[in-house]
């Protein structure tokens, strides 16, 4: 099964406009679905294309890409032989698929985008990873796209649905309420937190309709994770494994901010390098407390306070209850039909997140505290900038709330304010220069 992405656009960006002076290099997590897409790519944009996967290649392969670049005639002579596959120049397309588990094929790419007879296609996971290519040259002939987990608008398509999010669009522009399709929307919405944008667990979903399926295709990738934690060599894999695992109890607090000394009393110099790793395999979004909204957020990051939200929220349900074989329909039901209010914070912020992060936001919040009191006097859960204005985002999820911090920070930095947001369960409104929206609306800030 095949879903439309958003990120082919981008894809087709690169072809028309920066092949073949650059490689193309799809970077994202596990199972996120860079070698589709990459395959995609070949099958309707080339007249042919070969997929070399380094997991998979012999040797023979591998050694030509070090020991055949200067005889290139050779080296893709041997590809077609190999792959049973006619290369035409210009118009055919090399794929080398998990290209971290060979850095000297990435390191190669200079050579062979010199020689522009074909186009070149990379999809890696972990490849930020400096230790894995300590001895190799990163070409810079690269053009990067990160693939993230699908977002709300795919996976409707994927559920066959292509008029809902014209709807919400619709409704978000002109700030009109929805009425009685909020509550219809907001059960599809609920189904996508469960689900969440791994392709795999989408495939099951829109197939089986069955929670504990899916549950079980998330608790395989968590499992992959957890794998690829214990076998990697460039930081110490009790520390990442330990912050792995505790993402769920360090959301389920009211601040969400991960303590780090909750770990076994964990000193921040020994975790620093596991929560970087973490976050450049993008399993993790890592959000950053802001001290000065009112300059680059980037300039006034406040060390070591740092929120770690799931790559990916479906993934957070299961690691939550991943003490269960796969979650009961039951427990999948309940928080679908709004009746498990256990952790519904967790789960609505880090959806948040991961909407935020899927157009084009970094992750950032604020959060101001009275040292001598040890109290927090403001916090504010995200903070994106629209038109050179800094825009607060509250995110709610219960009905009875307070907006007392919205408002310090509006009155603190008045002058830099562009729209105050407030994410809730219920529906449009604007209410004392405050514009309230449903949580799914996220996608659209």
């Amino acid at each position: 099964m095949e879903f439309k992405r958003k990120v082919y656009d981008k894809m087709l960006k690169w072809k028309n406009e920066y092949a073949p002076n650059y490689a193309l290099f799809l970077k994202g997590a596990r199972r996120v679905g860079k070698s589709t897409l990459a395959l995609k790519l070949g099958k309707e944009e080339y007249k042919s294309f070969i997929e070399i996967r380094f997991d998979k290649a012999p040797n023979e392969i591998k050694e030509l890409f070090v020991n055949s670049l200067e005889d290139l005639d050779y080296l893709f002579n041997k590809l077609q032989i190999f792959y049973k596959t006619r290369l035409y120049v210009r118009e055919s397309l090399i794929i080398l698929d998990e290209i971290q588990l060979f850095p000297e094929a990435r390191q190669a790419l200079k050579t062979l985008l010199e020689d522009k007879r074909y186009d070149f296609v990379e999809t890696g996971s972990l490849a930020s990873i400096t230790k894995k290519s300590k001895d190799i040259l990163i070409p810079s002939e690269e053009y990067t796209i990160e693939v993230l987990p699908m977002d709300f608008e795919e996976f409707m398509w994927a559920m066959n649905d292509d008029i809902t999010i014209d709807v919400i669009k619709e409704h978000y522009t002109r700030l009109k309420p929805l009425g009685k399709i909020n509550k219809d929307i907001m059960k599809s919405f609920r189904e996508y937190l469960l689900v969440g944008g791994m392709p795999q667990a989408v495939v099951e979903y829109a197939t089986s309709k069955d929670f504990g399926k899916v549950d079980f295709v998330k608790q395989n990738i968590l499992n992959l994770y957890e794998n690829d934690i214990e076998t990697q060599d460039e930081e110490n894999p009790t520390y990442v494994k330990n912050i792995f695992l505790h993402i769920p109890s360090e959301l389920s607090k009211h601040d969400k901010q991960f303590v780090l000394s909750h770990i076994n009393g964990a000193r921040r110099r020994e975790y620093k390098g596991p929560v970087r790793w973490l976050n450049e395999a993008m399993i993790v979004n890592i959000a950053e407390n802001v001290s000065d909204p009112s300059v680059a957020f980037n300039l006034s990051t406040t060390e070591p306070s740092f929120k770690c939200y799931m790559g990916d929220t479906g993934l957070l349900v299961s690691l939550a209850y991943k003490n269960k074989d796969y979650l009961e329909n039951e427990l999948y039901e309940a928080i679908l039909f709004d009746k498990l209010h256990i952790n519904e914070g967790m789960i609505i912020e880090n959806v948040v997140s991961q909407l935020l992060k899927a157009n084009g936001h970094n992750i950032y919040y604020y959060k101001k505290t009275d040292k001598e009191l040890k109290t927090t006097v403001m916090e504010i859960d995200f903070l994106i900038r629209h038109h050179n204005k800094v825009c607060p985002v509250e995110v709610k999820s219960t009905n009875n709330y307070t907006i007392s911090s919205l408002t310090k920070f509006k009155n603190t930095f008045n002058k830099k304010i562009g729209t105050l947001y407030v994410l809730h369960n219920g529906d449009i409104k604007v209410e004392d220069n405050i514009t309230y929206l449903p949580y799914y609306m996220a996608f659209c800030l």
